[in-house]
């Protein structure tokens, strides 16, 4: 194996009428950085299943995985006569390059839940798919979140936080926020609960089509002044007010960015 790259493979193999199964529904294995003393960066990306990230004093990275509902099943469960071999591959890949390791699984069918230990300070990018949720704690950094069916959950982070979502709500509280960095929080059906230390400075852009804004914070709402546009083609004037809901905390700052369409927007003050 060279210097930097863990790969690991889980798939099964035919030959001729066996299946010879290179597989293990769970385990654990650590990851080093190349350089342990500088600020690393995961990113994870799988297809069904959750991902828990939690941040610790260690200097590597802690996997630990287990094939998505591979408890509580039997292989000697029989389906018409027919004896259960397998109930599906498990596919994952984990490789480090220059302070980054990408945990990466493409399997659908068969999906696979993890828990991550990292140092406290390390970057993120993590993603799920389906059949999952995302949940995110003591890290320092600049983190992605990303989900389509799931709620993503951020607790005592410092730093910035980008969370997008279709279907599950948003949940984030930080212990510290970066400052002049730009945040944004996605979600169509769900709530948007967010925490910010009381002296935090932001500009706030905001939006729920079937929801209400609730703020612990005070801020005056800005007036949407109209915007006019001409289009070129056609030399059409138009004149049009947006519908979102502007206002500044403690002076304003850096854009967060909230948008949902079905819920609520909170925002919290620690």
């Amino acid at each position: 194996m060279k210097k930097g790259l863990l790969s690991i493979v889980i798939l099964a193999l035919t030959c001729g009428n066996f299946i010879v199964a290179l597989a293990q529904d769970k385990g654990e294995f650590a990851v080093p950085f190349s350089d342990p003393a500088k600020r690393g960066k995961v990113n994870v990306d799988i297809k069904s299943g959750f991902i828990e990230v939690v941040g610790t004093s260690r200097k590597d990275v802690m996997v630990s995985y287990e094939k998505k509902n591979s408890h509580g099943k039997k292989s000697t469960e029989r389906t018409d006569g027919l004896k259960r071999i397998s109930a599906g591959t498990l596919d994952l890949e984990v490789s480090e390059n220059n302070n980054l390791i990408d945990i990466e699984s493409s399997s659908w069918g068969s999906g696979v839940n993890l828990k991550i230990e990292v140092p406290t300070n390390v970057d993120l990018h993590v993603e799920t798919y389906n059949d999952g949720y995302v949940m995110i704690s003591n890290v320092n950094g600049e983190i992605v979140a990303e989900n389509y069916n799931g709620k993503i959950t951020a607790e005592n982070i410092s730093g910035s936080l980008v969370a997008d979502t279709y279907n599950g709500s948003i949940n984030a509280t930080f212990v510290k926020v970066s400052p002049d960095t730009p945040m944004a929080f996605t979600t169509y059906n769900g709530n948007v609960d967010l925490t910010f230390p009381s002296t935090v400075k932001a500009s706030l852009k905001m939006k729920s089509a079937q929801g209400e804004v609730l703020s612990g914070f005070d801020f005056t709402v800005k007036k949407n002044e109209p915007i006019t546009k001409t289009e070129k083609k056609s030399g059409t004037y138009k004149v049009y007010l947006d519908d979102w809901v502007r206002g500044d905390i403690n002076g304003g700052g850096a854009e967060f960015m909230i948008k949902n369409y079905n819920g609520d927007i909170y925002l919290r003050k620690k």
